[in-house]
């Protein structure tokens, strides 16, 4: 049985972009050519066409649960046929759903995003402690990951993710410490199939940097913040690298690629032309991007 880390690690080789395209829908979303957006059709239709753009350009794509979860019984039937359809595309999917709680529940949640959702990785929110584990353990037996939150990309995070313990360490350097504790008794219980992985925001490179020296070489890092959010490609590939120069983590854009990159935000209208070219467009240059720092940093081609 393969690890999430390997099946990644090969899709990157293959596409040579370490681009994540979210799928983050709303109405608003779904270009007028498509219809009207409220439509669950039209909206399962739209993002079909951005999986098929992305299937040979990205190694990996991230459903957020919250905006099926929000269209109510179609949205999360949606996001079920919407996972099914990017593993038919030999895609990798993350589901960011931000799950935390306790023992049996944990387990639950687990076996919704794993099992019900088919879901290769999943978002977890550490605050209860390592309570994914043993929970999750199963799931990671089969390669499954679990990816925790450790610096993430928002601006209230310094409120809480950047406060001094008595040790000395930050927050969210505690945090990293811990998940790679945690990756390290995941892979040795499931014969180095299963890890755990981390959120490291990309508006953070400073905190991005320290958070993959303390992460080892082996955590997988999940780099949102990119693109719409205000993060560059120098930041966003900061903690990306391990020491070996191994690409073992994605960089995510959302909004950028499935919202701005077809509608002009200034004249608040389509831009000329096919959405789905728009798309195709962004995707290209936001992977020309990103491999260009990866480049400066690397100081080689990181493929």
């Amino acid at each position: 049985m393969k690890s999430f880390l390997s099946c990644y690690l090969n899709r990157v080789q293959k596409t040579k972009s370490v681009l994540c395209v979210g799928l983050d829908p709303t109405a608003n979303h779904v270009p007028p050519s498509f219809g009207d957006g409220k439509d669950i059709k039209n909206l399962k239709k739209y993002l079909e066409a951005v999986i098929d753009i992305a299937a040979t350009k990205v190694p990996i794509v991230k459903p957020q649960y919250a905006y099926y979860g929000a269209l109510g019984v179609e949205g999360i039937k949606l996001l079920s046929e919407i996972v099914d359809y990017a593993h038919k595309k030999d895609l990798l999917v993350i589901m960011d759903a931000k799950r935390a709680d306790i023992g049996e529940t944990m387990g639950q949640y687990a076996k919704e995003v794993f099992e019900i959702y088919g879901a290769d990785a999943c978002t977890f929110v550490p605050y209860l402690g390592s309570t994914f584990n043993p929970s999750w353990i199963k799931y990671l037996q089969e390669g499954k990951n679990a990816i925790s939150m450790v610096r993430t990309s928002n601006p209230e995070a310094t409120e809480l993710q950047d406060l001094k313990l008595e040790n000395g360490d930050l927050v969210y350097e505690k945090m990293a410490k811990l998940v790679n504790i945690w990756d390290e008794k995941a892979r040795r219980e499931t014969n180095e199939v299963g890890g755990i992985g981390a959120v490291v925001g990309a508006t953070w490179p400073e905190q991005a940097e320290k958070s993959r020296e303390l992460l080892g070489d082996q955590v997988f890092a999940l780099i949102p913040g990119y693109g719409a959010q205000g993060g560059g490609a120098d930041g966003a590939v900061a903690g990306l690298p391990n020491s070996k120069g191994e690409l073992v983590g994605t960089v995510n854009s959302s909004g950028g690629i499935t919202l701005t990159s077809w509608f002009d935000k200034n004249k608040k209208e389509p831009k000329v032309g096919d959405p789905l070219k728009h798309i195709e467009t962004a995707i290209n240059e936001a992977n020309a991007d990103l491999n260009q720092a990866l480049i400066k940093k690397l100081e080689r081609n990181p493929y």
